[in-house]
């Protein structure tokens, strides 16, 4: 026993360090959520072979016995680029200075950590820590589409008690809750002459009074500002598994969309250099177009249906499919509210325009002999994203492939080793984005026409033990 508390702490702790970085799947998902069902490119949600059956089909803890535990981190290296044709900001000048961005997808390590316990011959309990969203973008401080967002750092955790129940030989049903937390940072530059342009018309100047008044801002550092936002809330997923025989398992899982309101402040830094002082009214005008407010943001994860199959051919060999659908189209814009006294509407409004997507997977293992299994998958996974005139410079995607290979390495008979590795490559991704969905009192982000190019490496490194 003080070796499963050992485990347990570890699994925890590690579960905590691990936050500082995240990385995504599909719109802003991350899909591995173990390293076993990783070496099969996420094929085997129906095998339940261990207790990451919690995050996949929570009805498969029926097939677990005794207390077991597992604990494991996906490292991933991403190798980005980002291309542009045309960027301008919010006067029609070309953006400058003006760059590509640099390799902009973060290096991460995301940690995952599960508990099972069987109670009686129906009724098995358990607990999963895991990491289901994040993104982790930083753009070089050129980047010709700052404008449209610089830096994003999204971080999330899920904890999810649940439990399996076998209603009689064939048929298991599983129920778990979910306490989410999500934190979210997002920086965006302010193109200052656009704002100061904005600001003259808003104090009533003339069009040209106004062109000519802008003018003595080009060249000013661009203002910026940062919202970061916070929340806890709470949903719930189902599972239901079917064992015609020993050998054959189908799955049907859902997991619940959960409502986020995130609140927290949102900070302006505005250049220290504006021309003519304080006592200038455009740059009063500037300071309260922006000035720091509390703000809200409204965000909905989207659910997950999937259904999934595994069959063991015969002793060394087995087969595994998963096919899962996302409703991403619950989020059709990111809002950001920041109102003030003087600006009680002001917001930032980013259409999105998501589709849901669909998610397919195909794997097999081979049991090479009593300590090793070798794993293999395939994954092709959609895009939500729409239209690249809605594509999202701190949120880049495309549709995707996977290829995975995995193995498993039997220390004895309560210890297991596994290890994964996926290459994981995205279509290239267009993006065509106008002003029209900004708030023009914060001044116009212009123009970015491009193209992404994104492949990632995934490396998996988990431990199992059973009590």
């Amino acid at each position: 026993m003080k070796k499963g508390i050992i485990a347990l702490n570890l699994m925890l702790a590690a579960t905590t360090a691990g936050l500082a970085q995240s990385a995504r799947g599909a719109g802003y998902q991350f899909d591995v959520q173990s390293v076993r069902a990783q070496g099969s490119s996420n094929a085997g949600s129906a095998e339940a072979a261990d207790p990451s059956t919690i995050f996949y089909n929570p009805a498969g803890l029926t097939q677990l016995d005794g207390t077991q535990s597992m604990f494991g981190f996906t490292g991933v290296d991403p190798h980005s680029n980002f291309s542009y044709s045309e960027a301008t900001n919010g006067r029609g000048q070309a953006v400058s200075p003006a760059g590509s961005g640099g390799h902009y997808a973060k290096q991460a390590v995301i940690p995952h950590g599960y508990f099972s316990r069987r109670l009686n011959d129906n009724l098995v309990v358990g607990l999963g820590v895991f990491v289901p969203f994040g993104s982790k973008i930083e753009y070089d401080d050129d980047f010709a589409g700052r404008y449209y967002g610089s830096s994003i750092d999204f971080k999330s955790i899920t904890i999810n008690p649940s439990l399996g129940y076998a209603l009689n030989e064939h048929h298991n049903i599983g129920l778990g809750v979910s306490a989410q937390y999500l934190d979210v940072k997002l920086d965006t530059k302010i193109h200052t002459a656009s704002v100061a342009y904005a600001s003259c018309l808003a104090g009533g100047g003339a069009e040209a009074d106004c062109t000519t008044a802008a003018a003595g801002y080009d060249g000013q550092p661009d203002a910026m500002a940062r919202n970061a936002v916070t929340d806890w809330d709470y949903g719930f997923n189902l599972g239901y598994l079917f064992t015609p025989s020993d050998d054959t398992r189908i799955g049907l899982a859902y997991r619940s969309f959960i409502e986020h309101e995130l609140t927290g402040p949102t900070t302006f830094t505005i250049p220290d250099s504006l021309p003519g002082g304080s006592s200038n009214p455009i740059n009063i005008g500037i300071a309260t177009a922006l000035a720091n407010s509390d703000t809200l943001v409204n965000l909905t994860t989207p659910e997950t249906v999937s259904l999934s199959a595994y069959h063991q051919l015969d002793l060394q060999w087995a087969i595994m499919g998963d096919i899962t659908w996302s409703r991403h189209s619950r989020l059709q814009k990111i809002e950001i509210e920041m109102p003030t006294e003087q600006l009680p509407d002001r917001k930032a409004s980013h259409k999105t325009v998501f589709n849901n997507s669909w998610r397919a997977s195909v794997g097999a293992s081979y049991q090479l002999d009593k300590r090793w299994t070798l794993r293999g998958g395939y994954m092709y996974e959609q895009t939500p994203v729409s239209d690249s005139s809605y594509a999202l410079t701190v949120l880049p995607d495309a549709s995707r492939q996977m290829y995975s290979l995995g193995l498993s390495y039997r220390i004895d008979a309560r210890s297991t080793l596994d290890f994964a590795y996926s290459y994981l490559q995205l279509k290239e991704a267009a993006v065509n984005r106008t002003d029209d969905d900004y708030d023009s009192s914060n001044g116009s982000p212009g123009t970015l026409r491009g193209s992404y190019r994104t492949q990632v490496n995934l490396f998996g490194l988990g431990y199992s033990y059973k009590f």
